[in-house]
């Protein structure tokens, strides 16, 4: 029998912020609406609240990225991308709960945080298989899409999800065998989800933790199964999930939205037209008609421009060096190698995928990603551009943190 013991979790929490957090986690895990109303609630709490809203943007340029997040507001009226001025303010209120989140954030907090997304995430498993069993006679292609917006949402979402469970093995090994029966389950959602993107989104972010981890044998091992499963693939191709002929027909796809993209990236290269741009432009230019770009780079360049992919792209890299100090000064590593490995899903789903434009994916990633924020105060500084204005007060001798892994 499994004795589950969340890092003495004790909920309902009594602290305020952290009822918010672990709400805003949950929601996560319903219909998107849910997630959208808690988000904007916490966001418009946060800017009416002058103490949340200062220690919320404290860390090195907040205030400059929501700053510009502002701009594609007003880029997409100008164009009526009457979409996009939608999502432009969804996105700024997303930024703004991902701050306040980043600001309030502990180990505890984080933990708890964790293990509530492993435990919805068993509910969105059992709703997805529900989904395929009851449409197999009709359509026996189906791809369930659980509380989510499309499968590949759905695929993402599992590959936070087991990445998520492999860290809490590391941290809580006395709850193995609950995070691996969560891997296991979940593992049978991606296989209903059938998405391409993120098999292979998943297996790279399980050998990022394995090889950090220094787990090299079952990192072979992964390896193995991998090529195994593929080999079974060629000689049995119908238990391949969509079958090998979807992945001719989705390149021919891709290929013609890339191309349709470059195209208005060319048209607009400063500012871009603003979120869900290639929707607007598909049939102006002949491309496959759909939403986004199916690609991260070309989608925030055909959105935001040249200008926003840079301003988008330092705030990126400012957040990366901060993970590369916290690695350097061996500060939460278990917590660090979970975020290391979600930023390595989201790059690689997003060759082929921006599913982690949505509220859902985009929040749980931002979850895992205020971890770097607990105890990173004197890291920060670091980060920080020179002043202008010479400071005379008295330095103060800060000395860095040092957390358990």
């Amino acid at each position: 029998m499994i004795n589950i013991d969340f890092q003495k979790t004790k909920l309902p929490v009594r602290d305020f912020d952290s009822l918010l957090v672990l709400l805003l986690t949950v929601s996560i895990f319903t219909p998107f609406y849910f997630s959208v109303a808690v988000t904007c609630g916490i966001a418009v709490m946060t800017m009416m609240n002058c103490k949340k809203r200062t220690k919320a943007f404290s860390s090195p340029y907040s205030k400059y990225l929501l700053g510009f997040l502002i701009i594609p507001f007003f880029v997409s009226a100008t164009y009526n991308n009457y979409w996009g001025m939608l999502y432009a303010i969804v996105i700024l209120a997303a930024a703004t709960c991902a701050f306040y989140v980043r600001s309030v954030m502990t180990r505890q907090l984080f933990d708890q945080v964790m293990d509530v997304s492993c435990i919805a995430s068993i509910w969105c498993a059992l709703i997805a298989v529900f989904q395929k069993i009851t449409a197999y006679g009709a359509a026996p292609r189906y791809r369930p899409v659980s509380a989510f917006h499309n499968a590949n949402c759905y695929g993402m979402m599992i590959e936070f999800i087991i990445i998520i469970a492999i860290y809490r093995i590391f941290t809580k090994a006395k709850n193995k065998n609950f995070y691996l029966g969560v891997i296991g389950i979940n593992l049978v959602g991606l296989y209903l989800s059938a998405s391409l993107s993120a098999f292979v989104a998943t297996a790279c972010a399980i050998m990022t933790v394995l090889l950090y981890k220094k787990r090299y044998r079952l990192a072979g091992g992964l390896v193995l199964l991998a090529v195994a499963f593929l080999s079974v693939s060629l000689i049995f191709p119908s238990i391949f999930p969509r079958g090998l002929e979807a992945i001719d027909s989705t390149c021919g796809q891709r290929i013609s939205i890339w191309t349709t993209a470059i195209k208005g990236i060319v048209r607009h290269p400063f500012l871009g037209t603003g979120a869900l741009s290639y929707q607007m432009i598909c049939e102006q230019l002949g491309g496959y008609q759909t939403y986004h770009c199916h690609n991260l780079l070309l989608d925030t360049l055909l959105n935001f421009g040249f200008i926003g992919f840079g301003a988008i792209g330092f705030y990126v890299a400012m957040q990366l060096k901060l993970l590369a100090l916290r690695f350097k000064s061996n500060l939460g590593r278990d917590m660090n190698i979970l975020v290391l490995a979600a930023v390595v899903a989201v790059f690689v789903h997003g060759l082929t995928d921006v599913t982690i434009f949505w509220i859902q994916t985009g929040m749980l990633f931002l979850l895992m990603f205020s971890s770097t924020g607990i105890g990173s105060e004197y890291l920060e500084h670091k980060l920080r551009l020179p002043s202008l204005i010479p400071d005379y007060a008295e330095d103060v001798k800060a000395q860095p943190a040092y957390l358990k892994n």
